[in-house]
């Protein structure tokens, strides 16, 4: 039994490796708490997460390929809304 729970866990995991269930919230990048992200906000955040990632050993695999910011502010009015930001989530985990 103890040994199904642990194949059972690692599956899950690894079923979720790389489809976005370890993405930073809107808060995370909203660093002023003023409800909008700005690119200095985006590009500070990504570089203290990657940072942090490498510390820890795991691989950037995908960083090359992150959405530029005006690919996430829709709008182009030169904020990402938590609107903008969920989209954007949502669209990457479908992939």
């Amino acid at each position: 039994m103890k040994g199904f729970v642990m194949t059972a866990l690692l599956a899950s995991g690894l079923m979720g490796a790389g489809q976005g269930f370890n993405m930073p919230s809107f808060s995370y990048f909203d660093a002023d708490g003023d409800g909008k992200i700005t690119k200095s906000e985006l590009e500070d955040g990504r570089q203290k997460r990657h940072e942090k990632m490498l510390k820890e050993g795991r691989l950037l695999r995908n960083a090359p390929n992150a959405a530029t910011f005006s690919q996430i502010d829709t709008d182009g009015d030169g904020f990402i809304t938590p609107e903008e930001f969920s989209a954007h989530q949502k669209a990457m985990r479908s992939k």
